[in-house]
């Protein structure tokens, strides 16, 4: 019998210890688009932790195109997307403690993409000569790496917010098509991107 109570009892602590150093985390930048996020960072030692965030959006914003007699031309309109999938695991060095102040990080990203007719963004906004995401649709899938910088905010035992900005490389590879009717490919394209790659404000919960 006292063989068992040692035996839960060293599973219970075993169980809590685990808890202690783990967290549960939502970007609010991202809520805000409609992208579904959730995080989970877990303590590798008192300074170090990994952070693992995942984001999709499965979401059309229909675009309606309105002809002369002031109906609805089925022909011409079009689903607008921001549908993605993108993993973005982080490695955390923190100046103080675990998940309490400044920390630095090394992240890398990876996504697949489907991006387009987005005619609600303001004029001129990422659509250049009429060539970009307000009337094209770009489909593709990217990769980096970057380096961050972040501020984790205590509210109580459990809850904190957390701040982070990040900035680094990624390469983009994806296929321009029409909006309106979405084929043919108008072109194939690379790109590489040097700037932000990373940035939330997120809610912070503690397993305890």
């Amino acid at each position: 019998m006292k063989k068992w109570v040692f035996m839960i009892g060293a599973g219970l602590l075993s169980i809590n210890c685990f808890c202690q150093n783990v967290a549960l985390k939502s970007n609010v930048l991202f809520d805000a688009t409609t992208t579904i996020n959730l995080g989970l960072e877990y303590a590798l030692s008192d300074r170090l932790t990994l952070d693992i965030g995942v984001n999709y959006n499965p979401w059309k914003f229909p675009h309606k195109v309105i002809d002369a007699s002031g109906k609805v031309d089925e022909s011409a309109s079009y689903d607008g997307k921001f549908k993605h999938f993108m993993v973005q695991p982080e490695l955390r060095w923190w100046l103080c403690e675990k998940f309490n102040r400044h920390f630095f990080g090394l992240h890398a990203h990876y996504l697949n993409y489907n991006i387009g007719g987005l005619s609600f963004l303001p004029d001129g906004w990422g659509d250049h000569h009429n060539d970009g995401i307000q009337n094209k649709r770009f489909e593709g899938w990217g990769g980096g790496t970057g380096v961050s910088y972040g501020y984790h905010w205590l509210l109580s035992s459990r809850f904190s917010l957390e701040f982070t900005l990040g900035v680094g490389y990624t390469y983009l590879k994806f296929s321009k098509y029409d909006c309106a009717k979405c084929t043919p490919v108008i072109s194939k394209s690379v790109m590489h991107y040097l700037g932000p790659t990373k940035a939330g404000i997120t809610a912070v919960f503690m397993l305890q």
